[in-house]
């Protein structure tokens, strides 16, 4: 299995090859050899079906374990080091995503990328991810991927916030037509729209809880004085992607960070106006233009 590269950020790449480096190092002091020994063998074994089940949200079943097994082995005789350091990021995936779970999508994303731009297609992960969460959309240029379980948050924003503008919830065709949609439409889209959808399973769940800490009456206010008619699931699904977006972006960048991960800037957020005067401009009124600088 090949070596994910889930960060462009040259500080992250370059603790991340010293880390690796110093398990080799260590593993191979420990082992005398090549750090293949029977147990290291079974931990990647297991942290690479663990990985697969967190990115595809689905219980591999014997057989498919027993292939994902096969090709582990084969690949930690042969190079021992891209296994190791493979299992430093697993499981610093798993650990965060255990601590954290609103940040568990954003990881899913970055690895079930990886695993389309980076893995053979031969390779038994990338079967079972494309069978279990088929891609719809693969943006290599920049670095973006709509994929089934990407509607599936984007059926789940979109219902949240039906509700919120008292709109029809999407219907049984939901994610079909999205699907079909943005097959058709995705290179026709704006570069802030085709990054809402890419994105929404990152963002909507911060999105939700912004809008959750904001007091009902502000809330209320908010949505009625934007809320229009909306007759196109694709358009209720494009609002609620870029609202999550928009949010997301000032929680992020404007909130302090990392902080605004863990939901404890609300409260600021609320006293910015900016925020929402960029909600009541970008959208629900017309959700084509792009963010304001």
């Amino acid at each position: 299995m090949n070596k994910p590269v889930i960060s462009t950020r040259p500080m992250f790449r370059s603790c991340i090859v010293a880390l690796a480096a110093l398990t080799l190092a260590f593993s191979l002091r420990a082992n005398g050899g090549t750090g293949n020994s029977e147990a290291q063998t079974a931990q990647a074994i297991q942290s690479n079906i663990d990985l697969l089940q967190f990115v595809t949200q689905t219980r591999l079943s014997p057989d498919e374990r027993g292939q994902v097994a096969h090709e582990v082995t084969d690949t930690i005789s042969r190079v021992p080091q891209n296994v190791i350091q493979r299992d430093s990021l697993i499981a610093t995936t798993l650990t965060n995503a255990a601590r954290n779970p609103k940040d568990a999508p954003r990881l899913r994303e970055l690895w079930r990328y990886d695993i389309a731009a980076n893995v053979p297609p031969s390779d038994i992960e990338y079967i079972l991810a494309e069978k279990y969460d088929p891609v719809i959309v693969f943006d290599k240029p920049h670095q973006r991927i709509i994929t089934d379980s990407t509607l599936i948050s984007l059926r789940s924003c979109t219902e949240w916030f039906a509700q919120k503008l008292h709109k029809p919830a999407p219907d049984g065709t939901f994610i079909a037509s999205e699907r079909t949609e943005l097959k058709l439409s995705y290179g026709h889209l704006t570069d802030d729209v085709q990054d809402a959808y890419a994105h929404v399973g990152r963002n909507c769940p911060h999105a939700i809880d912004f809008f959750n800490g904001v007091v009902a009456a502000q809330r209320d206010h908010f949505f009625n004085e934007n809320a229009k008619a909306v007759s196109n699931s694709s358009i209720a699904a494009t609002d609620a992607a870029l609202i999550s977006r928009i949010v997301y972006d000032k929680l992020l960048h404007r909130g302090g960070g990392a902080a605004a991960m863990d939901g404890r800037v609300f409260d600021y957020m609320i006293q910015q106006s900016l925020l929402q005067q960029q909600l009541q401009r970008t959208v629900i009124r017309n959700p084509s233009l792009p963010p304001p600088n």
